[in-house]
């Protein structure tokens, strides 16, 4: 594994050779981390009760889910 000291210098390289998409994605990677006041995210008591009530339809085998294959079948529209 490299080193962090060697990692920071290639990602230097990379961003300062970049192209405008690409010094935005890693703007946007390193303030996202930097962020911590989503750090202490909980889930509130609406999105819980939906979690709760699809977790209620899949054990009644009113819903399904699908293998990963099967995702992305249907994310590309291979989905027979």
């Amino acid at each position: 594994m490299e080193k962090t000291n060697n990692i920071r210098e290639k990602l230097h390289d990379y961003v300062d050779k970049g192209d405008d998409k690409l010094v935005k994605l890693m703007y946007a990677l390193a303030k996202e981390y930097n962020e911590d006041e989503d750090l202490d995210f909980q889930f509130g008591e609406e999105q819980i009760k939906e979690f709760d009530d699809r977790r209620e339809k899949r054990l009644r085998r009113e819903s399904r889910t699908y293998s990963l294959e099967e995702t992305k079948e249907i994310i590309t529209g291979k989905k027979k």
